[in-house]
Parts: structure tokens; sequence; C-alpha cells
């Protein structure tokens, strides 16, 4: 029990730093000024009319 003890605790953290860096690699992609024109294309398709 102890060995798997030991494990856990590196992969909760490994795991909780993944999640965070996944979260601030979206939010990094998302706020990238050269994304904003591609955006704001997409933010007006749904009032396009064809």
């Amino acid at each position: 029990m102890d060995y798997f003890e030991a494990i856990l605790g590196p992969l909760k953290l490994f795991s909780l730093l993944s999640v965070i860096v996944a979260f601030l690699g979206v939010i990094a992609f998302a706020l990238w000024p050269s994304h904003k024109k591609r955006f704001d294309e997409a933010s007006r398709l749904p009032l396009n009319e064809d």
C-alpha cells in the first residue's frame, strides 16, 4: 500500500499541472491577437443570409 501511495501523489500533481497547462493554452489561443479576425468572422456566421 505504501508503494501505491508513493506513486499516487506525484501522479495527482502531474495531472493537475497538465490540466492547468492545457487550460492556459486554450485561453492563450483564444485571446491571441492574430486570431481575432477569424473569431469575429465566425461570430457573424449565424447572421449571414445566403
